[in-house]
């Protein structure tokens, strides 16, 4: 029998390890504290419509990290996307970015933001590391300082990473944007987002690895200074090795225990920050009402980003929501039944955002949507909505309810990303929380690779 690997929760970046090392022979266990797998990267039934957890694209489709890893573990074309173009809209009014900025924005400044995504694209993967602790508002200064310019790249980057463009890592999100480019290839898989999870799954099968779900890890077990196994239902699990997908914090500090770690390595966790809460509404309607596929949206209360988020944060909602909206159902017809449509839509704001907007919110999310012509009357043909808050997310994925994880910040990347490798021997992560580079989903995946690269393959 190979050596054995117990994976602490079903994230996609535990998943990916799990493929891979089941590939490679070991024994993979894995343990989910929820009754179905996939964390973030999962989607449910109702009425016969499948809600995915999250509003998603999927960056680089199957050309990406999602099919790569497949591919490394023997399986091909598991999982098919429909392809979209990412659009933006401004007031109602939908363009692409950058090139129909012009006219827009004062020719200077056109001409500063072609310069600064020419630069982008020629940067070598040195500068890019060079520009990680660089926020992309402070590179894009260099270019021009016009508000619209910086509204629509803070707006990309929160996208890819779930931050403002003040705190987002500008290497993380040149890397982000270079690398959608160059694949052309941003999707949404048939079948929902669950068909991604159950790819990974069934290949996981395959190879001999075992799923137990509503098993929630009490604790990793520890002895002479190295991990162990786990602690699940009163019973003591064994393992080589112990990889976890969940939140490193509550790892660290509950899972583990501060007293097993250096005590700065401990500090350092504890002060690690998220990305942004999404709030999201899905909706159902008795009819397919529009032909949007993506959309990022905002207005002109959005245009200064930090002024919106403050109103946010002191309970001031503002005449329109900054949204990123989905239509599920225009691009697979499985995810709703026939002749209805699916509406996924998503107002990323910051996890303590005031209660009194969260309140609010699903009223102004349709208004956002009709006043702004994006789906007029949207109200006459809804059946039913579906809200998932920040405090839904943070019961069901931890992380303070945020989209991905630990923040790709300007502070948080490089070497202050937290190591796959935990200084417990025998302890290693794998989600999007540590290691990795990429868009969300794509984010978790190759920090699974880069696991199963650097350590798993050789343990």
């Amino acid at each position: 029998m190979g050596k054995k690997i117990i994976i602490v929760g079903s994230g996609i970046g535990g998943l990916a390890a799990g493929l891979l090392m089941a590939h490679a022979g070991y024994q993979v266990d894995i343990y989910e504290k929820n009754n179905i797998p996939g964390g973030r990267l999962s989607s449910y039934e109702k009425d016969g419509f499948k809600l995915d957890f999250g509003v998603h694209v999927i960056s680089r489709g199957a050309k990406g990290p999602v099919g790569e890893c497949l591919a490394r573990a023997g399986i091909e074309n598991a999982v098919q996307f429909t392809s979209v173009r990412p659009v933006v809209s401004f007031e109602g009014n939908t363009f692409r970015f950058p090139h129909d900025l012009k006219g827009m924005i004062p020719d200077e400044d056109f001409d500063g933001v072609m310069r600064f995504m020419q630069d982008c694209k020629s940067y070598t993967e040195k500068e890019i590391e060079e520009l990680e602790g660089v926020t992309s508002k402070a590179l894009l200064n260099r270019y021009t300082q016009n508000d619209m310019a910086h509204t629509c790249v803070s707006r990309i980057g929160s996208v890819y990473c779930a931050l403002p463009s003040w705190t987002i890592s500008a290497g993380e999100f040149i890397r982000c944007m270079t690398w959608e480019a160059a694949a052309r290839a941003s999707g949404y898989p048939e079948g929902g987002c669950i068909a991604i999870t159950n790819a990974y799954l069934e290949g996981i099968k395959k190879y001999g690895g075992l799923l137990h779900l509503e098993s929630p890890v009490e604790k990793i077990l520890v002895e002479n200074g190295r991990a162990v196994g786990i602690l699940v239902g009163g019973q003591e699990k064994r393992a080589d090795i112990v990889l976890t997908n969940a939140g490193i914090k509550t790892v660290v500090a509950e899972l583990v225990g501060a007293e097993h770690f250096p005590k700065e390595y401990v500090e350092r966790i504890a002060s690690l920050e998220y990305s942004l809460g999404c709030p999201t509404l899905r909706i159902a309607l008795d009819q397919p009402v529009t032909d949007i596929k993506m959309l990022s949206s905002f207005g002109q209360d959005g245009v200064r980003q930090s002024e919106y988020f403050d109103k946010l944060k002191k309970g001031i909602m503002p005449n329109s929501l900054n949204l990123f909206i989905v239509v599920p159902s225009n691009f697979s017809d499985t995810v709703a039944p026939k002749g209805k449509q699916l509406v996924s839509v998503a107002a990323s704001m910051p996890v303590d955002v005031h209660p009194a907007i969260l309140e609010g919110i699903n009223d102004k999310i349709i208004d956002t949507l009709e006043q702004k012509g994006y789906i007029p009357d949207i109200r006459k043909h809804i059946m039913w909505t579906d809200f998932m808050s920040i405090d839904f997310m943070k019961n069901y994925a931890g992380e303070d309810g945020c989209i991905i994880g630990v923040g790709q910040s300007s502070t948080q990347m490089g070497e202050n990303r937290p190591a796959i490798k935990s200084p417990l021997e025998g302890l290693y992560f794998a989600s999007a929380e540590a290691g990795g580079n990429g868009v969300g989903i794509e984010l978790a995946i190759n920090s699974g690779m880069e696991f199963f690269d650097k350590y798993g393959r050789h343990i």
